[in-house]
């Protein structure tokens, strides 16, 4: 849902863009920086410091804010810079998520294991889904929970102790937009198929 928003709030990156820009910096190194930052978010969460985690979890999110629009500003788009984004980004995802795991696991929190597993299962098949229907020709920019809906919703979880309802709408709604996806992939290719005949 927020992804329809990226162009206008691109424009707000720009000042920011522009100073990294002038510090040398490039976005393959802000994306690397943020998979760091995000498995030391991950590593906080295990060991059960939430706020401190939510605090990572907002300078990666920036940091994968930014990267796009210092490439924008050093004409460095590239198909290898958006493909290392995207790998990067699953990579991040399910290192928080693992943090999670281990947190409830240190717990001894079993439904807290399950629900996070679960969670991640439909954050893998959010970003497959897309994958696989770009792959043959549709273009899937749709969802209830996109990456930056997940995020957003994790922070605001981590920072006021509210990690367990989080998962539980995570669990579910990760899960609804894999098969929101799966539902718009088929009427398009079905649309397609019927335009052709």
């Amino acid at each position: 849902m927020l992804s329809h928003y990226k162009t206008p709030l691109a424009r707000l990156a720009d000042p920011v863009a522009r100073a990294l820009l002038r510090a040398r910096l490039r976005p393959n190194h802000l994306t690397v920086v943020g998979l760091g930052v995000s498995i030391g978010a991950a590593c906080a969460m295990a060991q059960g410091r939430l706020r401190l985690a939510a605090f990572l979890l907002v300078v990666a999110g920036l940091c994968d804010f930014f990267d796009g629009a210092l490439a924008r500003l050093a004409n460095s788009v590239s198909a290898f810079g958006a493909f290392l984004d995207s790998v990067v980004d699953r990579y991040s995802d399910q290192m928080i998520l693992l943090g999670g795991v281990l947190y409830y696991e240190r717990l001894a929190d079993t439904p807290g294991v399950c629900l996070t597993l679960v969670t991640l299962v439909g954050t893998v098949m959010v970003s497959y889904t897309k994958a696989r229907a770009q792959s043959i020709g549709v273009s899937c920019e749709i969802g209830l929970m996109e990456r930056p809906e997940r995020l957003i919703l994790l922070i605001a979880g981590l920072t006021f102790n509210l990690l367990t309802p989080a998962l539980v709408v995570l669990a579910i709604l990760t899960n609804l937009t894999a098969l929101q996806r799966i539902l718009y992939t088929r009427r398009a290719v079905a649309a397609r198929e019927d335009a052709l005949h």
